[in-house]
């Protein structure tokens, strides 16, 4: 855990040169760029592994930077679509190949073998997450006895 957090540090402190944003904030920019069109909030949610009430502030965020405009659903007044504007498309072909180099940097010198491994671990992982997301969390015991 704590090398995946060191990683990620090294990852935002580059993206970070780029635009004062957090990693949730470029990752949304992401999920809307590799989108065929706009999408709601709930599926960036989704795409994101968040809840829907934390969205909304991420999105206003980006709203008010000029990275995302909010428009009305062609068939559901309830619910608003977001896209990229030409500001955050500018900043996600900036931020992507910055997260590569980035990446690619980090996993210098794994041989193919070790980059399998790590590749099935994480994906292992990230399952187990989803799952136990799911889940509510179960209730420890004591780890010592009382008195």
């Amino acid at each position: 855990m704590r090398t995946t957090t060191e990683a990620l540090g090294e990852i935002d402190r580059r993206r970070r040169a780029l635009a004062d944003l957090s990693a949730s904030g470029f990752e949304a920019l992401a999920v809307l760029d590799g989108a065929d069109g706009p999408l709601t909030g709930t599926d960036i949610a989704s795409h994101l592994l968040v809840t829907t009430a934390s969205i909304t502030s991420l999105l206003d965020t980006l709203a008010r930077r000029g990275y995302i405009q909010r428009g009305p659903h062609p068939h559901d007044r309830r619910k608003t679509l977001i896209s990229l504007t030409d500001a955050g498309r500018d900043l996600v072909d900036a931020m992507l190949p910055t997260v590569h180099t980035a990446a690619t940097q980090l996993l210098d010198g794994l041989t193919p073998a070790e980059l399998e491994a790590l590749v099935a671990a994480c994906t292992h992982v990230r399952t187990r997450v989803e799952q136990l997301s799911r889940t509510p969390p179960p209730v420890p015991r004591p780890r010592r006895r009382p008195s």
